[in-house]
Order: C-alpha cells, then sequence, then structure tokens
C-alpha cells in the first residue's frame, strides 16, 4: 500500500504541469494575461534581429577584437545584406504561385543552389580581394543555420500556408533566441502555427510543460556530473575532488580510440556503452533547454528527446533521441524520395528512402555543419572529418531499414501472456537496441584515425 501511495505520489508530482488547480492558477497571473500571442511573438521577432546581428558578428571576429573600428566594417555591411535575402525568401514562400515554374518544381534545390553559388564564388576568388570577399565570406558562414529554417519557411509557401503571414510571422523561427544548432527546434511556421497557445489557459499550461523540462535538463546536467565524475573521473570535474579522486577509472571511448590507453575488451565495450548514455543524456538536456524555453514563448511542441535509452527498436530509438533532426531528414530527403521513386517496388522504395535521409541526407547536413572547412576549401580536412561517418549512416541506413521491416511484420500480432518473458524479451530488445547504436557511435567519435586505423580499433572489440 505504502509503495502504492509512493508511485501515485511522484506521479502527481511529475506530472504538475496537467494539475488542473495549478493550471488555473498560472492562468490568472498578470504576465500570462498580457502575454498574449502576438505580443509573444514580437518579443520572439526583435529577438530574433538581435541573435542575428550577435551571430555574424561573432562569425566574423572575436568580440575583443571590436575593440579595433576596422573590424566592424564587414559584418556591418554583411548584415543588412544577409536580413534583405531572408526578406527576400519570405516573399518567395509568401507569393510561390508566382516563383518561375523550374523554382516552384524544386524548390528547396533552389535554395541550396544559392547557398552553393555563393561557396563556389568564394572558392574561385583571392585571399587578397577585399571588403566584398569578407563579406560574402561572412554571409555564406551564416547560410548553413538558416538555410534549413528558410526551408521550412519554403515548405510553407509550397503548401500554400505562407500567402496570409507577415515577416514576424517567420522570423523569429529563422534566428531563435533559444537555441543556436543548425536543426531547427520546433521546425517551421506550420508546426509551431498548430502548437501555438492561443487562450490563457492553454499558455497556463505550456508554461508549465516548458517548466517541467528545464527541471528535467538541470537533473541531467547532474546526472552528468555525476557520470563525470563517479565514472569516469575527468580531473576538472567538481565531483572528482568530493570523491577524492575514487571512481571507477573507465576511460572515455574517445581515448581507446584514439590509442591514448590500452584497456581490457570488458572496460572497452563498458565504456562503449556509457558513451551511448552520456552522449543521450547531453543531447536530452541541451533539446530540453531549447523546447523548455520555446513552450514558455507559448509553442508547446514535442521534445527533442523522450526516452531513447527504453526504446525496443532501432527506428524507435532514431525516433526519441533526436526527435527535430529525425524530422529534418525525414520532411527534407525520406518523403521527397520515398513518393517520387520506385513506387511499384514498396521494400526498395521504403530503401531508397530510408538511405535518402539516413545516409544522403546526414552526410550531407554534416558537410554543410562543418562550413569552416567547406568554405575554405579545405577538401582534406573535410574528408577526415566524414569519411567515418560515411560508416556510420551506412549501418544506421541497414538498421533503421530492418528495424521498419521488424515491425511491419510484427502489426497485429498479440504480446506475450506471460508477464515474466515479456519483461526479459523487452529488456534484451532494449538491450539490442543500445548494443546497435554504441557500436555505429563508435564511428561517429571525432579521431585523427583513418577509417581502416579506426576499423582495426573496431574489429579489436570482437577479439580479433
Amino acid at each position: 500500500m505504502r509503495i502504492k501511495t509512493l508511485l501515485d505520489a511522484f506521479r502527481a508530482i511529475s506530472q504538475f504541469h496537467e494539475n488542473g488547480k495549478l493550471v488555473s492558477l498560472v492562468q490568472t497571473w498578470r504576465v500570462v494575461i498580457w502575454l498574449t500571442p502576438r505580443r509573444r511573438k514580437l518579443i520572439l521577432f526583435f529577438g530574433a534581429i538581435a541573435a542575428g546581428m550577435v551571430g555574424l558578428f561573432h562569425r566574423h571576429a572575436d568580440w575583443g577584437d571590436y575593440l579595433v573600428a576596422p573590424t566592424w566594417l564587414a559584418p556591418s555591411v554583411a548584415m543588412p545584406i544577409l536580413f534583405g535575402l531572408v526578406y527576400l525568401l519570405y516573399l518567395s514562400a509568401k507569393y510561390f504561385s508566382r516563383l518561375p515554374a523550374a523554382i516552384r518544381r524544386r524548390p528547396q534545390i533552389s535554395l541550396h543552389l544559392l547557398f552553393w553559388a555563393i561557396v563556389v564564388v568564394i572558392w574561385m576568388s583571392s585571399d587578397h580581394q577585399g571588403l566584398w570577399r569578407t563579406v560574402l565570406t561572412l554571409i555564406a558562414l551564416s547560410l548553413p543555420y538558416l538555410i534549413w529554417r528558410c526551408g521550412y519557411m519554403v515548405k510553407s509557401g509550397q503548401r500554400g500556408k505562407a500567402a496570409g503571414t507577415k515577416l514576424y510571422d517567420h522570423l523569429f523561427y529563422l534566428w531563435p533566441v533559444w537555441d543556436g544548432t543548425n536543426t531547427p527546434p520546433g521546425k517551421g511556421f506550420e508546426h509551431l502555427s498548430q502548437h501555438e497557445a492561443q487562450s490563457t489557459e492553454a499558455y497556463a499550461r505550456s508554461i508549465l510543460a516548458g517548466t517541467k523540462l528545464l527541471i528535467l535538463a538541470m537533473l541531467w546536467e547532474v546526472a552528468k556530473l555525476f557520470m563525470g565524475g563517479a565514472v569516469y573521473g575527468d580531473p576538472k570535474n567538481p565531483l572528482t575532488h568530493l570523491l577524492g579522486g575514487y571512481s571507477l577509472e573507465i576511460p572515455r571511448l574517445k581515448y581507446i580510440v584514439s590509442g591514448e590507453v590500452t584497456v581490457s575488451l570488458l572496460i572497452m565495450w563498458t565504456s562503449l556503452y556509457c558513451d551511448l548514455i552520456w552522449r543521450t543524456l547531453r543531447i536530452a538536456a541541451r533539446g530540453h533547454q531549447w523546447i523548455g524555453a520555446l513552450r514558455l514563448f507559448g509553442f508547446n511542441v514535442f521534445r527533442n528527446t523522450y526516452k531513447p535509452l527504453l526504446a525496443e527498436s532501432i527506428v524507435s530509438f532514431w525516433n526519441r533521441f533526436y526527435f527535430y533532426f529525425k524530422e529534418l531528414l525525414v520532411e527534407f530527403f525520406f518523403f521527397p524520395a520515398y513518393l517520387r521513386y520506385f513506387r511499384s517496388h514498396p521494400r526498395l522504395r521504403v530503401f531508397a528512402a530510408v538511405f535518402a535521409a539516413a545516409f544522403v541526407g546526414n552526410m550531407y547536413y554534416h558537410l554543410l555543419l562543418g562550413k569552416n572547412a567547406l568554405i575554405a576549401g579545405e577538401f582534406a580536412r573535410i574528408w577526415q572529418q566524414l569519411s567515418p561517418r560515411m560508416v556510420y549512416c551506412f549501418f544506421l541506413v541497414i538498421g533503421i531499414y530492418v528495424s521498419m521491416l521488424r515491425q511491419q511484420k510484427l502489426r497485429g500480432k498479440l504480446e506475450k501472456s506471460d508477464k515474466v518473458a515479456a519483461r526479459v524479451h523487452r529488456v534484451r530488445k532494449i538491450a539490442g537496441v543500445w548494443t546497435f547504436y554504441s557500436l555505429i557511435n563508435f564511428w561517429n567519435l571525432k579521431s585523427s584515425l583513418t577509417v581502416l586505423e579506426r576499423a582495426k580499433v573496431f574489429l579489436s572489440l570482437f577479439g580479433l
């Protein structure tokens, strides 16, 4: 009876954002009443202008360099050009039906060709060609951050959803104040509009849901702190000093891969699993911060991470681990391939779409992520960074595809009636998912090793 009481109390506390009395209280707050949807969006609009300016100046130079007046020139020229470019893209979405037929057929390709045209011009120019090249480089460095967000805006235009919109309906998610990654949490105009709180009650629920995520983010940061001290024994971790230097002394996987430490097979596998847990905690903490802040502004969108370590299939883990990155790959790569190719061959159609998303899209995204090396034309450095990821993406494609086929076969089948056997089966499935992602994440680690050198270390996991 006590256990049931404790469980009920835990559920009540953990689900406080759904408590009707608390929701009723929050919706009476003056700030909640004053912050109407329009006012919230205007705050985010002006915040986006500030965020865009700060990001551009930060890409150009360190803040200490702005003590010298000439440092201000290039970003001051680039800023209105970049804002003008964004405004033109907004107009393209708003008046999508008026665009040339070639652009309407392939709007995303046209958008990315604009970026690549700028990059090619930079490659063909000399480092000593003055201010215009510096300005163009700044714009090119900013576009990988904007390009996927603008892609969502263009999709809204393609679907006819942007026709009656204003600039402030879009700018707030193009330069969001809540995140600084190339992946757009919350996606674009359509998704955000569907989850925007229009009433004080809905806004109160969104605030409480956002508060819960921010609390969870702090808990995951504490878990990272504990893991860094008690498991890894990181010298800079304050918990390591509190424990007197005692820890499990599991070396981080990156040190094993690079050959900096030599360990037994058991420790190597332990480090492999620990690295997966660490990565999950890190992305969960960051994602909860992004979505938590977004919910505070009344956009009660889905979490970025939702219990991936309890996923029972590879495709489920992929959906849960980094939801908005998966959504980006699905929106811009999976569906276009699925709707266009191999319609008369169902399995090949699914494989082609998965390959387009998990391999082609994944690799292309990370090519743009390394924008500094790309724009500088450092192709050897790009290859060194991306070649191990090709192996990662290849195995990811195979895993997702096989997992999707298995799920199709299991549809409609009854679960095991034996509760103990069902639980054991569930644990086995979860362990299989952990093992798969731990193994492929080996190829996702940053290292100076070549693919062949990394392969030798990988084979040593199996005693070879």
